[in-house]
């Protein structure tokens, strides 16, 4: 089945009449790169081998407009169409990815349209990810975006506040059980202040969700930070408030808490490890339900070209173990990307709504990917 989706006809129109004047204005600088990659997956599960292919081609265009010495105006635009086929069904598809009016100033930065919104400090289980699905297994990092409109103030003292509202998103985000309701806003800001040898943040939002025949108000309350103190040190705490009279948790909390050290042994031996813990309450201080799930990361580049890294997953619940071993070799436009992994057959969705990821098996990938 081929499948077009674009982004709302009222942000198409903006956006292009922005582009037009901008193409034809004697001093804009117009931009054109692009993304073509190119995979192959070999599973082994449920005593059977099973294989999917594709390619995928990600153009990216870029208008910048100068307004004065420290004010500028720009757009991007990018598309995601891609062909995959497992050789008994194929799948296509072209759509929008990103989509974005930009105006920055000297201190402030404001963007509308389909972008991309992720903060935190977390790297791989990320207690914050409210408004993508990037998967850290992923070598691309692919994700769609959110339709919102964005400021950003960076203070003087690198402090940095954030505010945004969101509109016209009608699938799940991030960790999201249910979607928001339609044509209702969702609104949140976030501040970022230097502490001692690092920063720590304070981050809010709320929306009215949609959990099918009943409408309830989602509040959530974040803090995290970081800090170097010889090794890098981070947390990230999110407290989930559930008005609802559905038979649901009325808080969710989710806490992640990592470190990092590069040892100095040959090239540098990269580690980093960090364990999330989820736990589900009727009350705010009483934990009824938990989760837990530990990473360790180890990061060794080769040399100038390659580089290996193996993540550990460790699902303390299920008692499972997910392994993921990449090699990479990086050259000015080309990068060859091969993974094994093996995870539980038992296995689950570690990333809730990753789309590009195995849930069980073992087997490898391979990809290649061109950037111009």
């Amino acid at each position: 089945m081929f499948k077009i989706t674009i982004f709302p006809y009222h942000i198409t129109i903006t956006v292009f009449l922005f582009l037009i004047p901008i193409a034809l204005c004697k001093s804009q600088d117009f931009n054109f790169k692009g993304q073509l990659s190119l995979w192959g997956t070999g599973i082994r599960s449920q005593n059977e081998w099973n294989g999917n292919s594709g390619i995928r081609y990600i153009p990216q265009f870029n208008f910048n407009l100068p307004l004065n010495e420290n004010d500028l105006l720009n757009t991007e635009v990018m598309f995601n169409t891609y062909y995959k086929t497992t050789f008994s069904s194929s799948d296509h598809a072209f759509k929008s990815y990103r989509a974005i009016l930009r105006y920055t100033t000297e201190q402030t930065e404001t963007q509308f349209g389909l972008q991309k919104i992720d903060f935190g400090t977390a790297r791989l289980l990320r207690s914050l990810m409210w408004f993508d699905w990037t998967d850290p297994r992923d070598p691309l990092k692919l994700t769609d975006g959110v339709y919102a409109l964005r400021y950003k103030y960076s203070f003087l003292d690198n402090s940095l506040l954030w505010f945004w509202c969101l509109y016209g998103n009608k699938d799940n985000k991030g960790y999201e059980l249910f979607p928001t309701a339609k044509k209702t806003p969702e609104f949140g800001g976030r501040i970022q202040l230097p502490l001692l040898s690092g920063e720590i943040a304070a981050t809010f939002h709320t929306r009215k969700v949609d959990a099918i025949f009943n409408y309830y108000r989602e509040n959530r309350y974040a803090l995290d930070g970081q800090w170097d103190i010889g090794i890098g040190v981070w947390f990230e705490s999110v407290w989930q408030q559930n008005n609802s009279i559905m038979p649901i948790f009325g808080w969710t909390n989710m806490t992640t808490i990592g470190a990092d050290y590069t040892i100095p042994e040959g090239n540098g031996i990269y580690i980093l490890a960090e364990h999330m813990i989820t736990t589900y309450k009727n009350l705010f201080l009483k934990t009824d339900q938990d989760t837990q799930i530990s990473v360790m990361m180890i990061t060794y580049p080769v040399g100038v070209l390659d580089n290996i890294s193996l993540q550990e997953y460790y699902d303390w619940h299920n008692k499972n173990l997910y392994q993921y071993l990449q090699f990479q070799r990086t050259y000015d436009n080309f990068i060859i990307n091969l993974a094994l992994f093996h995870y539980p057959e038992n296995g689950g969705n570690l990333f809730l709504n990753s789309k590009t990821a195995v849930f069980s098996g073992y087997g490898f990938q391979f990809i290649l990917v061109f950037n111009y």
